[in-house]
């Protein structure tokens, strides 16, 4: 659209230019800055998006969320100059797929979940710069959740918005076994 918009307005400038007849009274150098203008303006409406949230999830199955990072993937295909934050939340409770029994986190049960989800990402493409997915720890939220951002080239990475207070979080005894948290569908 950008370039049909830049063409249309250069083919103007073009005629504007090589017109010797003023046109409704117009003097050549006014029809010439009408079509710098339309220049201008077509080239300020193809600027680009501002950083965007892709998807975000909670606790979900893997199937599910693969498919969700395999979304995220295609989207940073079609956008080859952007970089994809991954922002994870750990959970104040953990609530399996959302059952009913909540119960505390244990202590790095966050990094453990996250930990799947770039090289998933990486490992199951070919060429697929691992540079261009970042993965920020958020902080902390009332159950686990992860944000999925696409952020254009020279534009600024999202801001974490955590909604607990990490003094406030307390964990249950245990330890973190990482192969609980892979996904093998």
């Amino acid at each position: 659209m950008f370039l049909n918009l830049l063409g249309a307005a250069e083919a103007a400038l073009i005629r504007a230019a090589a017109s010797t007849q003023p046109l409704g009274g117009f003097l050549n150098p006014m029809r010439i800055l009408v079509c710098i203008a339309l220049v201008l303006v077509a080239g300020a409406s193809y600027a680009q998006h501002p950083a965007a949230k892709f998807d975000e999830f909670g606790d979900i199955y893997c199937d599910d969320e693969k498919a969700r990072l395999d979304n995220f993937a295609n989207q940073l295909r079609v956008e080859p100059d952007a970089t994809g934050y991954i922002i994870f939340y750990g959970g104040r409770h953990h609530d399996p797929h959302g059952k009913s029994r909540s119960r505390l986190p244990l202590w790095g049960e966050a990094e453990a979940r996250v930990a799947r989800m770039k090289p998933y990402i990486i490992n199951t493409r070919t060429n697929f710069d691992a540079a261009r997915i970042v993965v920020m720890n958020g902080g902390y939220r009332d159950s686990w959740m992860a944000e999925l951002w696409i952020v254009p080239k020279g534009e600024k990475p999202p801001i974490p918005t955590p909604t607990v207070d990490s003094k406030a979080i307390k964990f249950r005894r245990g330890r973190v076994r990482k192969r609980d948290y892979y996904c093998t569908v």
